[in-house]
Parts: C-alpha cells; structure tokens; sequence
C-alpha cells in the first residue's frame, strides 16, 4: 500500500521531460488542446526567457524555482519571492520580470501549484 501511494505521489509531482526547445514548436505549430493551455506555455516561455540562466528543460526550471522559494512554487511563494527581488531590483530586474509571467498563469488555472500546471500541461500534449 504505501508502496502504491509513494509511486502515485511521483506520477503527479515528477514533470515528464520537455525542453523549452519543444514546447517553443508545440507552441510554433499550435499542438495544444485549447486557448488556456497555449497561454499557459507561451507564459513559462516567456519566464524561462528572462531567467538569469539558461535551461534546457520545464523540470531543471521547476527545481530551480522550487530552491529559490524554499518549497513547493505557488502564488504566494513567487510573490514573496517577487517582493525579495523587488528590494534589489537592480540586480534581479530580469527575474522579477520571470517571476511576473509565471504569477500571470496562476489568473489562467485553478491549480494552485505551478510544478502540477507544467505537469498538466506536458501530460496533455504528450497524449496528443
């Protein structure tokens, strides 16, 4: 039993790999379901963009943001973490603006936790 809901646990929380190499074609060649889902991926496009580093895939970003907040990626941990790098903004300019886009998504799901929107989202497209 326990042995079932820890594998349950990593199939909801573990983002199946995409690079953003990918999801700028998925995006290019309008692959998604709908309107939402499309907006949601031009969003985490656009946040990765303003990174201050580079990242191959959706996951190596998640981890990156879940260290930067201390735990799981939701709207109140990214506006703390705006509110942190708003205090300096002259160092972290471009993350601040990153950290915009991403709380933009949140007004576009239900989903409380950005970590099971990508993984929505890479879900649907794979199954397509």
């Amino acid at each position: 039993m326990v042995d079932k809901n820890l594998s349950e646990l990593n199939e909801i929380t573990e983002i199946p790999i995409m690079t953003f190499d990918k999801l700028f074609d998925l995006i290019e060649e309008n692959q998604f379901e709908n309107e939402t889902d499309r907006k949601i991926a031009e969003k985490i496009l656009e946040a990765e963009r303003d990174w201050r580093i580079s990242l191959d895939s959706l996951n190596d970003f998640i981890i990156i943001l879940e260290k930067e907040v201390g735990g799981n990626v939701t709207r109140t941990s990214l506006n703390k973490l705006l509110e942190k790098y708003n205090r300096n903004i002259a160092q972290y300019a471009w993350e601040a603006e990153s950290v915009c886009y991403l709380l933009d998504i949140f007004e576009l799901t239900r989903e409380t936790e950005l970590r099971k929107i990508i993984n929505n989202l890479t879900e649907k497209v794979k199954a397509e």
